[in-house]
């Protein structure tokens, strides 16, 4: 049985070993080891006392974390970053644990925190320290006073291969409504400082995310990160388990560790339109963006099962069983919005009380390789009802209805049923219905 570690180097100054001893006191409660040697650092006038610090993951394992390989490589284009951008990082102590590594990658760090120098030394004992491993290695630097929502004041002119901001919480107790401000105002910021290809990491609390979701409702009571992704066209590639192997600070703005359940994961958002390769853009089906909204099709009096339909010369059987509503809104949506109707239904005059059948279509669009939003989707609505209008008339009272407000790919099965209970169904149930 192996039992994989990290290993952390911490400098002290050799001045600073009464200040060390007492650190080291603390410290023994969650280190499963701790030694101590002499070093002196190349290019550097002071000598240091070098305290390498295991972590244990308490997982057994063979070789490498298979989850730690490539781990600074591109999801969608697998390219190595060359620079990295930590937001928000409390006492430093993240970007202190990878700081060693990302350097023997020849990768460039900059840390970054939104407290000005003296008061992160006052509030955290561990800022020194942290703040003296990072900046051992010559391209790496440690900035104050950066302001995550606000990023192009700080670095106007530059951009980032990866923005990473783990744990965004607003200081002090705070609701849904302002932590979600947060991550909205952080999330536009990062995505106009990323280069080509590039990526933005958010870590989250498993609910916080709202990818374990099991019913709208419960995605709508979380931060709904994928909604404001998408505001400021990000797509969202891939969720991570995210593995805490660093010392978590900074609670509501003081140095206190804080709760972050079983299950912390890691968000990956990447630019949308980043890549030519509209197949490379394209994301897993589970983490697209989708709006619905229904369409209700008057079906004209005394046609009948056999006789030719206006829908692309279909039957009007066959209206219930393929796909020909689909195929006519795709059309008319542009490249990376994929178009289903997992919903359909007859319904007749007789049971309706209207003066005609209707069949009745639930249409869903989802963002491929585009950016949903609303407002857009709405748009797709006004241009499917025209389309589909040069074939059959629709019910007016049912026309220019606003579209759902996003809602994950994964979550459309659970919103099927609910439809279900209000005379929806789905598509492979249709056509028994209609015959």
């Amino acid at each position: 049985m192996k039992v994989s570690t990290t290993r952390l180097a911490i400098l002290l100054p050799i001045q600073s070993l009464q200040c060390a001893a007492f650190s080291l006191h603390s410290f023994h409660r969650t280190l499963s080891q701790v030694t101590v040697d002499q070093v002196c650092i190349q290019n550097h006038r002071k000598c240091f006392i070098r305290i390498p610090c295991r972590y244990s993951t308490n997982q057994e394992i063979d070789g490498p974390d298979p989850s730690e390989q490539n781990r600074w490589k591109t999801v969608q284009s697998r390219r190595n970053i060359s620079n990295m951008l930590v937001v928000g990082d409390g006492d430093l102590s993240f970007s202190a644990s990878i700081s060693r590594e990302l350097d023997e990658s020849n990768i460039e760090l900059v840390a970054t925190v939104l407290e000005d120098k003296i008061t992160h030394e006052t509030i955290y004992q561990r800022s020194l320290i942290n703040q003296e491993m990072i900046s051992s290695f010559h391209h790496h630097q440690v900035l104050f006073g950066i302001d995550a929502t606000n990023l192009q004041t700080h670095f106007l002119g530059r951009v980032f291969d990866r923005i990473q901001f783990n744990f965004p919480h607003w200081k002090g107790k705070a609701n849904h409504r302002y932590n979600r401000q947060l991550i909205d105002a952080f999330l536009k910021s990062a995505s106009e400082m990323i280069s080509v290809d590039a990526e933005i990491h958010m870590t989250l609390i498993r609910e916080q995310g709202g990818c374990n979701a099991k019913t709208l409702a419960e995605y709508r009571d979380s931060w709904t990160p994928l909604h404001y992704a998408a505001e400021h066209n990000l797509l969202l590639s891939k969720v991570t388990p995210f593995k805490v192997k660093y010392n978590l600070s900074s609670h509501r703005g003081v140095d206190r560790g804080f709760n972050i359940g079983c299950e912390p994961q890691t968000f990956v958002f990447f630019k949308a339109g980043s890549t030519e390769d509209m197949n490379v853009g394209s994301i897993p089906k589970e983490y697209q963006l989708c709006c619905r909204h229904e369409v209700h099709i008057l079906l004209p009096d005394g046609l009948q099962e056999d006789d030719d339909s206006h829908i692309l010369n279909m039957k009007w059987r066959d209206i219930t069983r393929e796909d020909a509503v689909r195929d006519i809104v795709q059309k008319v949506v542009p490249e990376g919005i994929r178009v289903e109707v997992p919903s359909r239904n007859i319904l007749h005059k007789k049971d309706t009380g209207y003066e005609s059948n209707m069949a009745v279509f639930l249409v869903v669009y989802c963002g491929e390789s585009k950016a949903m939003k609303r407002d857009e989707a709405d748009d797709y609505r006004h241009l499917a009802e025209m389309e589909i209008e040069k074939y059959l008339p629709l019910r007016e009272n049912r026309k220019g209805r606003l579209v759902s407000k996003p809602f994950p790919y994964f979550l459309l099965d659970s919103i099927l049923k609910d439809n279900a209970s209000y005379g929806l169904m789905k598509a492979k149930d249709a056509a028994s219905f209609s015959q």
